[in-house]
């Protein structure tokens, strides 16, 4: 069995209620056990819609921060404090003072709602795609994906093409990277320009994709328009997913081009070269 993959940038603990048995005793346990050194704790902060109830709450914050400085204490892996924060258009100041008034160490920003449609629910996703061509859905989303770039309030975007993941509910074939419309160029092109990063996460192969977030030509796309800040992530809600295929990911990313992944201490970046770390990448 090979190393694992030293950084691990998308965990959820259980003050993300769709994680319950993710405590943070069982993943510093779990990140041990494989050798994992370093882990970004990114529970779900939503603050709008329906889902709300599924995040940290308001109230939560503080005891969420206090937990994993304490947890600190303990273990050799260095944990990060983060919050996977959903954006919503118009939710920015509030987004805003939350980020700024919470010792984070990394803000990972991420789409899961497009103009009201909750795109990762298998009940509502096809009718995100139904009675249009695919590129006009991809145009939609990336829109989304682009303005929350333009906020300043992330670090890195998550999972960037997740609006893949219920499409087989809407027809059989996969998506092709012709499909992914044009609108996702000028996102690219805000990361690049105000330094905002993507992640390549795994856990579409955990929903029957064959390929991760995002696809090659994607990542290829990313690194032409110079996009220079790359994480990977797990999204892991169980001790058990932690770690999944990431050195897969980052070896995706040396595909693509790029030769550093980063990390996150108190929101400032830290760039690693991908094959000092990557077994699978020599």
């Amino acid at each position: 069995m090979h190393p694992s993959y030293p950084f691990d940038y998308h965990v959820h603990e259980s003050h993300s209620r769709d994680a319950p048995s993710a405590t943070l005793p069982a993943i510093i346990h779990e990140a041990e056990k494989r050798g994992i050194r370093e882990i970004a704790l990114t529970t779900h902060l939503i603050v709008s819609g329906p889902d709300v109830y599924l995040g940290v709450q308001m109230d939560e914050l503080d005891e969420y921060f206090q937990g994993i400085e304490k947890a600190q204490d303990d273990t050799d892996v260095v944990l990060r404090a983060g919050l996977e924060v959903d954006y919503f258009p118009g939710e920015e100041k509030r987004l805003g003072k939350i980020i700024d008034e919470h010792p984070l160490d990394f803000s990972l920003g991420s789409v899961h709602y497009v103009n009201g449609v909750d795109i990762g629910s298998r009940v509502q996703a096809s009718s995100f795609f139904e009675g249009r061509p695919l590129h006009e859905a991809a145009d939609e989303y990336f829109t989304v994906w682009k303005m929350a770039a333009e906020t300043g309030l992330f670090d890195v975007l998550a999972h960037p093409d997740y609006w893949r993941k219920f499409l087989h509910t809407a027809r059989r074939e996969p998506a092709a990277f012709k499909e992914y419309g044009s609108v996702y160029r000028e996102a690219l092109q805000v990361l690049a320009e105000e330094g905002v990063g993507l992640e390549v996460n795994t856990s579409s192969t955990k929903v029957g994709l064959t390929d991760f977030y995002p696809v090659q030509g994607f990542l290829r796309a990313a690194y032409e328009a110079r996009v220079t800040t790359v994480t990977v992530g797990s999204d892991a809600h169980s001790p058990s997913s932690l770690g999944h295929r990431l050195d897969e990911a980052a070896a995706n990313l040396s595909r693509a081009g790029f030769n550093s992944v980063s990390t996150f201490k108190g929101r400032r970046n830290q760039k690693h070269q991908i094959d000092g770390l990557n077994p699978r990448v020599q």
